[in-house]
């Protein structure tokens, strides 16, 4: 194991395309760190370039002491877990796992201790006969992951593992993903354009977009307290509401006053942004912060919204409302019948409110 730095990295396609920008991170002895993005964002190359697939442009990376810029991939000491699983399919799952050992030159009984050990890790011991053809997606991604853990590396990279599974499938994996991880407590890196899956795997969270990295921190802190708006609209299912308007002072009282809503600022809220007074600016408020007037919520101010849409969803239920001037807020509440009016009182849990500046 090994920790991973990088320092001011950076990548420029021919043509002075930017794609990575001045990245810097450190990944601690054993964590698992997630890239995470829309598409495009740079996640994937920031990868390939610690694995040695991509040259950088600018910068330096390290795994553990190490600098290793010039080093070929197969001398980085990591292992590597791609979208499309990379098996070979004339060879056993056996040969599969122990292909990369009998490269570097191990002997037998070493390959055969290591590769049994994995697929007793990852319960695949009764397909090591089988070809790739014969598994499901699910088995074998676990192959991917078999012969990767066979190397015992510094690290693991894994780009976009489980994209290939259905849905149901892409949770189990996720859990198996976590649980091998803490057993093996190996320096991870993991890059995935899916936020749920970022949420649930990492350690710590880099929410990127454009080349840039906007944002590192634990997933609860990147939740609760988001940097800026992309990160805001980026993590959450649905994704948070956004509303122009201007602080106003009515009575003593800094409220929000935009999109057919008034908003009071909680206390605390008020003092950090008293000196934007008169300015505007962009209120966050996220689906599941909005309740049921009936619900008895601390520091809560009472909305009365139109409802366009309602989808329900078991326990809890989407409703699709729209302000008076016409602007959309989605609330996730508690699954309730309503009595068919085409307006509903709705309460806004004011202390886990949003302020964006609109220029970021």
């Amino acid at each position: 194991m090994a920790e991973v730095k990088l320092e001011s990295v950076g990548k420029v396609y021919p043509g002075n395309i930017r794609a990575v920008k001045d990245v810097n991170l450190e990944i601690a002895n054993g964590e698992f760190l997630v890239l995470v993005g829309p598409s495009g964002c740079g996640k994937s190359t920031t990868l390939r370039m610690i694995a040695g697939l991509e040259d950088i442009s600018e910068g330096t990376i390290s795994i553990g002491s190490r600098v290793v810029n010039d080093l070929a991939p197969k001398d980085r000491d990591i292992a590597m877990v791609f979208q499309n699983y990379a098996l070979y399919p004339h060879m056993t799952v056996y040969e599969n796992m122990a292909f990369g050992l009998k490269l570097r030159r191990f002997k037998k009984p070493e390959i055969e201790q290591r590769v049994r050990k994995a697929a007793q890790l990852l319960n695949i011991e009764p397909l090591l006969d089988r070809k790739p053809k014969a598994l499901s997606g699910g088995q074998r991604q676990r192959v991917a992951v078999g012969r990767a853990i066979v190397r015992e590396p510094a690290a693991f990279l894994f780009d976009e593992p489980l994209s290939n599974l259905d849905a149901k499938l892409r949770v189990e994996t996720r859990a198996e993903l976590k649980r091998l991880h803490k057993r093996l407590q190996t320096t991870t890196i993991y890059v995935t354009h899916d936020q749920e899956e970022a949420m649930t795997l990492g350690d710590r969270i880099v929410v990127m977009s454009n080349g840039l990295v906007q944002q590192v921190d634990s997933p609860l802190a990147i939740y609760e307290r988001p940097l800026n708006r992309f990160v805001a609209g980026f993590l959450g299912t649905p994704p948070m509401n956004f509303f122009l308007g201007r602080l106003i002072s009515e009575q003593g009282q800094l409220c929000f006053d935009g999109a057919g809503l008034k908003v009071p600022l909680p206390e605390r809220q008020s003092k950090r942004v008293e000196r934007h007074a008169g300015t505007e600016v962009v209120l966050g408020v996220r689906p599941e912060n909005v309740y049921h007037a009936t619900e008895s919520v601390p520091g809560a101010q009472t909305l009365e919204l139109g409802v366009d849409v309602v989808e329900p969803l078991g326990n809890m239920m989407d409703l699709y409302l729209s302000t008076s001037t016409g602007d959309r807020l989605v609330a996730r509440v508690k699954a309730a019948e309503l009595d068919g009016s085409k307006r509903l009182a709705l309460q806004l849990e004011t202390p886990k409110i949003h302020l964006f500046d609109p220029d970021e």
